[in-house]
């Protein structure tokens, strides 16, 4: 028997195994989101552990690595394969009751998560409630007061957090790496020198709109709340992160008071050639109690069962996060039937998050907008959504390197005062002074990337460029829409979506714009 024979027999064994833990773990995550009890969160612990399991085996972890060794692996889908295991083995042997306990604590956190509501004005109260009170309220107590309030979940939070991370580190170190967060970024493919060095270009290249689009929003801050700038405080912004425009117009969401946002999102994908229905029919779309105030997509199965979250209210926020969401299913439902099932993957968050960005930006684009919109002196409102997405873009890729770089020293040094630390980052970067009396705070706890989606945040910026790329394919001036071009999904689907997990990202990308990733043409696209 050949070694690719060998290989194949393994895995016609072990992908039944994997595909049925990893689908349980995904439904029982699935019904902890949407439900939150403690049954289910007790459930995600023993699929997570199960799953770990499947990997910690010593005696496949080294005939793996023999096999890779021997170097007589000739197909490249096989050979790729083989790489993914071995770093999926790798990453799990140690000891079985450090997996356990990390699966327990960070279902805990995540019970904790979908349970907690903030009290607010005597009353527990939504995030969509608080997140409307920073929109458009004009009282600045009041304001600080609900700015406060969803700061509250830092507190129960933060304990939680830094066992997981205590305990992730010790897994790191076991493996001979210098913590959690290197451990992670190789495993994903990503040099850390390089990552660093690219976004510190980035930020030099992109800091006069960054600054400008600063002091646009201090003045307007200012007036609007009749302080100075200098005492313009977090609560003045839009968002608790201060991570979106805050200078979004409100009479941009009465647009969409009578529009049915599911519709929208059904015609706008079926105008680039992509079904969205049977996504739909299984998703949880609106906002209830024990429930994950946020949205996210998931694929239950790897074999179409593709589903999203979201708590949509008829906003230009909630349009765009439902498109984002659709973005990532129709990227997962695009693979090659013919893949392995451990392929029908993206190679990485980037170019998944990339699709899910550029679909969630026509949430601005007045082409897409006239469509669906009828309303008088529509064409003002239509070039302050683009003035919008422009101040957000570039407010945005500042909170993701508070996000990166508080991540980063958080692993290095978990005993430092973090708050000190989060604060500092934010002022460096986000431009936005601390407020006083915080450093017996926890606001860096209340991100929920911090606690359940860790090494994950540069994703979404090295997303958004490879956005700008693919949107210089798709558009220009006799097209400037990616609503109604067929095209579009003829493209994805061929060149982006159908080679699964085949390539590493870069490589990936690199084939399909025939380029490397780059970051010129978002700062052409956002540039004040």
């Amino acid at each position: 028997m050949t070694t690719e024979q060998a290989f194949n027999l393994f895995l016609k064994d072990f992908i039944d195994k994997y595909k049925n833990k990893l689908t349980c773990y995904h439904k029982a995550s699935w019904l902890l989101e949407t439900a939150g009890s403690k049954k289910t969160a007790s459930e995600l612990a023993k699929y997570d552990h199960e799953l770990n399991l499947l990997f910690t085996d010593k005696e496949n972890y080294q005939k793996l690595v023999s096999w890779k060794k021997e170097g007589s692996i000739t197909s490249p889908d096989l050979l790729r394969i083989l790489k993914l295991l071995i770093k999926k083995y790798e990453e799990n042997q140690v000891p079985k009751e450090l997996l356990e306990q990390i699966s327990q604590k960070e279902a805990k956190l995540s019970h904790t998560y979908v349970q907690f509501r903030a009290y607010f004005e005597e009353k527990e109260t939504g995030e969509n409630q608080l997140l409307n009170i920073l929109k458009t309220e004009l009282n600045v107590e009041r304001r600080k007061e609900a700015w406060k309030a969803s700061k509250e979940i830092g507190k129960t939070l933060a304990p939680q957090i830094l066992e997981i991370v205590k305990l992730r580190n010790q897994k790191a170190h076991r493996l001979g790496y210098s913590d959690f967060y290197q451990m992670q970024l190789e495993h994903q493919e990503i040099d850390k020198k390089w990552l660093f060095k690219f976004l510190a270009e980035f930020t030099e290249k992109s800091q006069p709109s960054h600054t400008k689009v600063i002091q646009e929003i201090e003045q307007k801050l200012s007036e609007r709340f009749n302080v100075k700038s200098c005492n313009l405080g977090p609560w003045s912004w839009s968002d608790p992160f201060c991570q979106s425009d805050p200078l979004f117009e409100s009479s941009l969401d009465d647009l969409f008071k009578d529009v049915d946002l599911l519709q929208v999102g059904t015609d706008f994908f079926s105008s680039m050639g992509f079904e969205i229905t049977d996504i739909l029919n299984r998703s949880d779309l609106y906002e209830r109690s024990n429930k994950n105030q946020h949205a996210f997509c998931t694929h239950i199965d790897r074999e179409g069962d593709v589903r999203i979250l979201t708590n949509l209210q008829p906003t230009f926020r909630w349009l765009d996060t439902l498109l984002h969401e659709l973005g990532h299913g129709v990227y997962e439902k695009g693979f090659d039937p013919s893949l392995s099932w451990i392929l029908k993957q993206p190679p990485h968050m980037i170019p998944t998050e990339a699709i899910a960005l550029i679909m969630g930006r026509s949430a601005y684009d007045p082409h897409f907008l006239k469509t669906f919109i009828k309303s008088e002196n529509l064409e003002t409102s239509l070039q302050e959504a683009l003035k919008s997405l422009q101040r957000t873009q570039l407010l945005f890729s500042r909170w993701v390197l508070v996000m990166i770089h508080f991540e980063a020293n958080l692993y290095q040094n978990p005993q430092q005062d973090l708050n000190h630390l989060w604060w500092t980052l934010v002022q460096k970067y986000q431009k936005i002074c601390p407020p006083s009396h915080y450093a017996d705070k926890f606001d860096w706890a209340c991100k929920y990337h911090i606690g359940l989606a860790p090494v994950y945040y540069h994703s979404y910026l090295l997303g958004e460029f490879f956005a700008s790329m693919l949107k210089k394919e798709f558009t220009h001036s006799e097209s400037p829409s990616l609503y109604g071009q067929r095209k579009v999904s003829d493209f994805l689907n061929t060149k982006l979506f159908f080679p699964g997990n085949r390539l590493k990202w870069d490589l990936l990308i690199e084939q399909v714009l025939a380029k490397p990733l780059h970051y010129q043409d978002w700062i052409e696209d956002f540039k004040l």
